[in-house]
C-alpha cells in the first residue's frame, strides 16, 4: 500500500508542477505590483490560468487519495518534488529546453527519492486525528503565517523566502486537514466534524496566497522555501495529529532520513540556483 501511495503522490506532484507553471505564467502576466482588482481581471481572461485550475484539482485529487492510501510521513515529502516538474513546464511555456543546472539537481532529487522509497516502510498511528492537538498546531500555524506576510513588507530584500514560509505551513497545514478528512470520511462523520471545514478554509486561504506569491515573486524566490516548509509542517502534524512513527529496522529509517535529506535540499538547491 505505500508503494501505491508514492505513486500517486508523485502524479499528484506532476499535476501540480503543471499547474503552477500554467498558474504563474498567467499571474505573471499582469506585471509585479498590480493590485487585486487588477490581477483579478487578468488573470480571469488567460485560458493557461483555467488549465492551471483544471491540472490543479486533478493535483489535489490526486494528493488526498495518496493521503487516503498512505501516511502524511510518505505521501508529503513525495510533494515537493513538483517544484522541478514546475521549473520544466515553465521552460516549455516559454519553448525552450530546461537548464543543464535543472536536470542536474532533478537527477538528484530522483536519487534521494528511491533512497527514501526503498526505505519508507509501515508508521505507527491512530486512524482518527486528535481535534485538540490539531487545534493547537493549526492555531501555532496561523501565527507562523501572519508574522512571515507581515515581515515580507518589512524585508524586501527576503520577500521570497518570507511569502514562501508562509506559503509553505499553509499547504502544510492543509496536507493534514486533506488527511483528517479523509479518515473522519471513512469512519463516516464528514459533515458532523472540524476537518472538512478546516480544509476548505485552509485550502481556500492557501489559493489566495498563492496567486499573491506568484504576483510579487518569481518561481526561484518562493517556491524553494515553500516547498521546504510544506513537508516539515505536514510531518509535524503527521507526529503530532496523528501519533505517525516510523517503525521500519534501523537501516530502513537510515535510508528514509538520508533520503528525505537529499531531497528537500535538491529541491532547494535548484529553486535557489536557477536563473530566469
Amino acid at each position: 500500500m505505500s508503494w501505491l501511495a508514492g505513486a500517486v503522490a508523485l502524479a499528484s506532484a506532476v499535476a501540480a508542477g503543471w499547474s503552477t507553471a500554467l498558474m504563474h505564467y498567467g499571474a505573471s502576466g499582469a506585471g509585479q505590483g498590480a493590485r487585486a482588482s487588477e490581477l483579478a481581471r487578468h488573470v480571469l481572461s488567460e485560458w493557461r490560468w483555467y488549465l492551471g485550475v483544471v491540472a490543479s484539482l486533478v493535483g489535489l485529487a490526486l494528493h488526498a487519495t495518496a493521503l487516503h492510501l498512505g501516511t502524511l510521513t510518505l505521501v508529503q515529502p513525495l510533494a515537493v518534488t513538483a517544484l522541478f516538474f514546475s521549473m520544466v513546464f515553465r521552460d516549455l511555456l516559454e519553448r525552450h529546453a530546461p537548464p543543464r543546472r535543472t536536470v542536474i539537481w532533478g537527477a538528484v532529487t530522483a536519487v534521494g527519492l528511491g533512497l527514501f522509497l526503498v526505505g519508507a516502510g509501515p508508521t505507527g498511528g491512530t486512524d482518527l486525528p486528535d481535534g485538540r492537538a490539531a487545534a493547537v498546531l493549526i492555531g501555532v500555524g496561523a501565527v507562523g503565517v501572519l508574522l512571515a506576510l507581515r515581515a515580507s513588507l518589512r524585508f524586501l530584500a527576503h520577500r521570497g523566502l518570507l511569502l514562501g514560509t508562509a506559503g509553505g505551513i499553509v499547504f502544510g497545514l492543509m496536507a493534514g486537514a486533506i488527511k483528517s478528512t479523509t479518515s473522519v470520511w471513512s469512519d463516516g462523520a464528514l459533515l458532523t466534524s472540524w476537518p472538512v471545514y478546516t480544509m476548505v478554509t485552509v485550502g481556500l486561504t492557501g489559493f489566495l496566497l498563492n496567486q499573491h506569491i506568484y504576483n510579487r515573486t518569481r518561481l526561484p524566490e518562493s517556491l524553494p522555501m515553500l516547498n521546504l516548509v510544506n513537508p516539515l509542517t505536514a510531518l509535524t502534524f503527521g507526529i503530532v495529529v496523528f501519533a505517525e512513527r516510523p517503525s521500519g529496522s534501523p537501516a530502513a529509517m537510515v535510508l528514509e532520513v538520508v533520503g528525505l535529506g537529499i531531497v528537500l535540499a535538491g529541491i532547494f538547491v535548484l529553486g535557489r540556483t536557477r536563473q530566469e
